[in-house]
């Protein structure tokens, strides 16, 4: 009882000091509340003011400068529209400053009442502040914005720094996301920090007395200085130093209880040699009794039994206690076996331990590496290694707690890493404590598949869902919502069928679900319907989960959206078989549907026509106006192609500038009549930009099948035909004939046996003698090339010159004819004079082609030893104005060489008398169409008579060809001509033949 009163007194006392910590704090408390009061009296001035404006101002009114030099506290007023933007401030304003996402000024909208804001780097100011809001109304009340009052941190911290407080005293201002506003004493480096855990600790304990590391004790209050409507506080912590109050309460508690100890331990003595001889004896004798049964040993029975009649109830009882202790000892014992082998046959090991690491104990079933069962000088880091050891130790359970605890961790073996989990659970008895380990590696690694497999089926890009065995959805990824555009939540307890397109008809999903049901696997492309109604293409496959009965319990679906691949793989189908300019089908295309169309032919009878149209001299324009102007009007011409061949099957443009018509189920009689309107549809004119053309077109129209019995076949009748039809004069249409096949074949042979000539030399030089018509006399010759086939005999020139040409195989004749010559002049040079000339025709493409070998003529005549004007080379009008710059700069290299040139076939071409001047031409020939039919009086005469004067005067010499009379002769004479070659002389003769005519006689001797 006595000790109980010197409680109460100390209690009593401890009770006195904290209220009068708590009547300072709340002072202090008070102080801190009426400057936060006087805060909203001036706002609330601030709206009633402002309340009798109908717009916000832009600028602050004068009394808020005065305001804000009354309130010291004050470090910034300002005026916020409702968007946030500050309309005025009296300091620090900044542009493009907006608070609209700060939580004050969005409560302070919304209510009337004073909002607090939180801890904040003012972007104004650049200091800390803490800032109140309240909203603003015009004069119908509704609000316009708000006013904001901002008191800077720096403030607040030297304002409760001046306020006297004991030694030693705490104080914290703090908002609501306890982050320090103010702190006393003032330190800096606390400001916008959180508060002390242990200071919001101490707020909810019974007690608020908390010790500082330096042993310094204070008593804490909290209480709100400020709390807005939106539960938004500023509160205040107060920590009063209490060290030395607590020490003297306790120093006099102390004196007390000493006095009172002191005393008691005197009554105690004089009470022990009472009690010694009558109890204590009595008792000591029992206690080795005790120590007996302690050891398992039933004590003996006393001699001396206790005079006291209550010690010798106790001494029968205890026996009574001794036989029915062993007997429950035997039986725990048995117990503890049984326990022992139960534990041994689970999985886990136990260790019993105490809280210095040290091993007393193990069992169960060990799978630690490296550990035995012997517990001699064993620790904990003996099984676990010394850094999981100690682990487990700071894992230990309080004393306070009593519950258990639980970690991880892993140990590395020469083989194999292995997980355990260690679960500690104290013991009744202090500071020892029951570790159990389990092996949990296997569990571990399955749930690391377990997280990886989450990983690739929510970061998987295909799509996946996971259905029971009739369809009904369970869960999807989120690749399956992308694709589908269905979230989670709305396919989820669905069938599949939502996405369902309605392309595939029931015996479709009847194979596939059949196929599911025996295979338990199916997978193909599937047309399904996104939500926004879209349809895509997706490749599926659907795989079947069976539980142990072997029965379908989930189908795992698993999709890639092939829309894209679609699309690509059409636009490079499209870009394969359709013409990228007129969007037409092209070669491959058309030999495609041609293919299908001869399938119809064959089983329909029916007749296939194609027309195969090329433009007549297209590139002119590429050539003039650019290849810009060519696509427009290969454009032009698809359109008016499509639209003259309406009953076409299909149109075709198989490249440059030819298409091709194809027709079916189409009468013959109405072939000519659509070849004709696409023509005419072709003559009008095309305006491309500012240009104006004018345009024609050859058609060759073959007809399956007759004239074709494949594709190839068909298109090269049809390529024949056209090809006479550009020979008959352009403009035109023609049919194919089986005749124009035999020429094409024929043609084809003599060009592979023209190349075979060449290499087995089968081609030689015959001449025809040039006459001077005063006197017969033989000055010249023209070199003519005869082909001597083994077969066919002689072949004409103008059989083979033309393929020569296409394949300028014409190179090749060109040199042989002009090495020929010289070896000939060298042999007339050794039997007449040195002034005999020869003439060679020269091919526009040996002059247009770099590497024909025409710039080596006068190394040639050079080695030769023969002069430049040995060789007249023949050219015809047409390469005078030919453009190309090679073909000129080499017509003035063999003029400028001392060659001679005549102009062939003059009459029939581009006669151009500037031309002829400034190529200084030698020699004019006379074109055998004009020969072989003038009389006296006759026009083709007075045109002879024409060339001739003008040849005179522009200092030429004329050489009439293809004479073959003497009236021909005659009127040539007359006329002034000055040379004549034709059959009349002497027909083109063998170079024997040729050198027996000069070396008998150089004058022809007419017939």
């Amino acid at each position: 009882m006595i000790i109980f009163t010197l409680l109460l007194e100390r209690n009593y006392s401890i009770k006195q000091s904290e209220l009068q910590a708590t009547n300072i704090a709340n002072r202090f408390s008070l102080q801190q509340k009426n400057m936060l009061d006087d805060i909203e009296r001036l706002a609330r001035y601030i709206a009633q003011q402002e309340s009798k404006h109908d717009e916000l101002l832009t600028t602050c009114p004068d009394y808020f400068e005065l305001f804000k030099s009354l309130y010291n506290n004050v470090a910034n007023i300002g005026m916020i529209d409702l968007q946030g933007n500050i309309s005025c401030a009296t300091s620090g304003q900044v542009k493009n400053i907006n608070i609209a996402d700060r939580d004050y000024f969005k409560n302070a909208l919304n209510s009337d009442m004073l909002s607090v804001g939180y801890f904040q780097l003012d972007r104004s100011l650049q200091t800390t502040t803490v800032n109140f809001a309240l909203s603003l109304k015009n004069t119908a009340g509704v609000t316009k914005g708000a006013v904001i009052i901002v008191i800077a941190l720096d403030w607040w911290n030297a304002a409760i720094n001046e306020i006297n407080l004991p030694d030693g005293s705490l104080v914290a201002i703090v908002d609501s996301n306890t982050k320090i506003l103010a702190h006393y004493p003032k330190n800096t480096t606390l400001i916008g920090n959180s508060i002390a855990q242990s200071y919001v600790e101490s707020m909810q304990a019974d007690s608020h007395f908390i010790t500082d590391e330096q042993g310094v004790i204070r008593i804490f209050s909290r209480s709100t200085i400020y709390n807005d409507p939106h539960n938004n506080n500023l509160d205040i912590y107060i920590g009063l130093p209490v060290t030395d109050v607590l020490a003297q309460i306790n120093h006099n508690f102390i004196i007390s209880l000493t006095v009172f100890i002191i005393f008691l331990l005197l009554l105690t003595f004089i009470a022990y040699k009472l009690l010694k001889v009558s109890i204590f004896t009595p008792i000591n004798n029992l206690t080795k009794a005790t120590d007996s049964l302690a050891n398992g040993v039933m004590p003996s029975e006393q001699n001396d039994t206790p005079n006291s009649p209550e010690l010798k109830v106790l001494y029968q009882r205890f026996k009574i206690m001794a036989e029915t202790r062993l007997a429950t000892e035997a039986n725990l014992k048995n117990k503890h076996d049984e326990l022992t082998s139960l534990l041994s046959a689970l999985p886990d090991s136990y260790l019993k331990i105490n809280n210095k690491g040290d091993v007393s104990n193990i069992g169960g079933s060990f799978n630690i590496p490296d550990v035995t069962q012997s517990v001699n000088n064993l620790t904990l880091a003996s099984f676990v290694t010394e850094r999981n050891a100690q682990l487990i130790l700071n894992n230990l359970p309080t004393s306070t707690s009593k519950s258990s605890s639980n970690l991880e961790f892993t140990l590395q073996s020469q083989t194999d890493i292995k997980s355990f989990e260690a679960r500690i659970n104290p013991m009744q008895t202090n500071h020892e404590f029951v570790v159990v380990l389990r092996d949990i590696t296997q569990r571990k690694q399955n749930e690391e598949a377990l997280h990886l497999a989450s990983l690739v089926y929510g970061n998987s890009s295909e799509g996946m869902a996971i259905t029971d065995e009739n369809g009904i959805i369970f869960d999807v990824n989120p690749a399956f919502s992308k694709t589908t555009l269905f979230s989670k939540e709305e396919v989820i307890n669905k069938t599949i069928s939502v996405l369902s397109s309605g392309k595939h008809d029931k015996t479709f999903y009847q194979a596939l679900w059949a196929e599911l049901t025996s295979t338990g696997r199916w997978q193909g492309e599937i047309i399904n319907r996104r939500k926004n109604g879209e349809l895509y293409v997706e490749w599926l496959t659907i795989d079947t989960v069976y539980d142990d009965n072997n029965m379908p319990v989930r189908r795992i679906a698993i999709f890639t959206d092939l829309t894209e691949k679609k699309q690509a793989d059409a636009l490079i189908w499209k870009q394969a078989h359709f013409d990228h300019l007129t969007d037409l089908p092209n070669r491959l295309e058309l030999k495609k549907r041609l293919n299908e169309c001869f399938t119809r032919v064959e089983n329909n009878a029916e007749q296939l026509v194609i027309m195969l149209l090329d433009i007549d001299h297209f590139k002119d324009v590429n050539d003039t106006l650019g290849h810009h102007y060519g696509d427009a009007l290969l454009k032009f011409v698809s359109q008016r192609i499509l639209e003259s061949a309406k009953n076409a099957e299909f149109v075709s443009r198989i490249g440059g500038d030819e298409f091709v018509i194809v027709f079916s189920k189409i009468k013959e009689q109405h072939i000519k009549q659509i070849a004709e309107n696409i023509l005419l549809s072709l003559s009008s004119a095309i305006y491309i930009e500012n240009e104006e053309l004018f345009i024609s077109a050859s058609i060759g129209i073959a007809s399956a099948p007759n004239d074709g019995e494949n594709t190839e076949q068909l298109l090269k009748a049809a390529d024949q035909a056209m090809y006479k039809a550009k020979v008959n004069g352009r403009n035109g249409f023609e049919f194919f004939s089986h005749d124009m096949r035999e020429k094409a074949q024929m043609r084809m042979l003599l060009l592979k046996e023209l190349r075979t000539a060449i290499e087995l030399e089968q081609f030689e030089l015959f001449y025809q003698p040039i006459v001077c018509l005063k006197d017969l006399h033989v000055h010249k010759a023209e070199g003519l090339i005869r082909w001597r086939h083994p077969e066919k005999g002689l072949i004409s020139p103008a059989d083979f010159i033309p393929l020569a040409e296409e394949t300028r195989q014409i190179n090749i004749l060109g040199q042989f004819v002009f090495s020929q010559a010289l070896q000939t002049l060298n042999d007339i040079k050794a039997h007449i004079t040195n002034d005999f000339q020869l003439s060679v025709n020269v091919s526009p493409i040996q002059l247009s082609t770099p590497d024909s070998g025409i710039d080596e003529w006068g190394a040639m005549l050079n080695a030769a030893n023969l002069p430049a004007s040995s060789i007249v080379a023949e050219i015809t009008e047409g390469l005078m104005v030919n453009p190309e710059a090679l073909t000129q700069s080499r017509l003035k290299a063999l003029v400028q060489s001392g060659m001679q040139l005549a102009l062939d076939d003059f009459g029939t071409g581009y006669s151009s008398l500037a031309y002829l001047q400034e190529m200084d031409t030698d020699y004019l020939k006379i074109d055998k169409r004009f020969v072989d039919n003038i009389n006296k009086g006759s026009q083709e005469l007075v045109l002879c008579e024409t060339i001739i004067v003008m040849a005179h005067q522009l200092g030429l010499k004329v050489i009439a060809e293809g004479i073959e009379t003497k009236q021909q002769m005659q009127l040539l004479l007359e006329a002034g001509c000055d040379y004549g070659q034709g059959y009349l002389f002497s027909k083109p003769l063998p170079k024997e033949q040729f050198m027996s005519l000069l070396t008998t006689s150089q004058i022809i001797a007419l017939k």
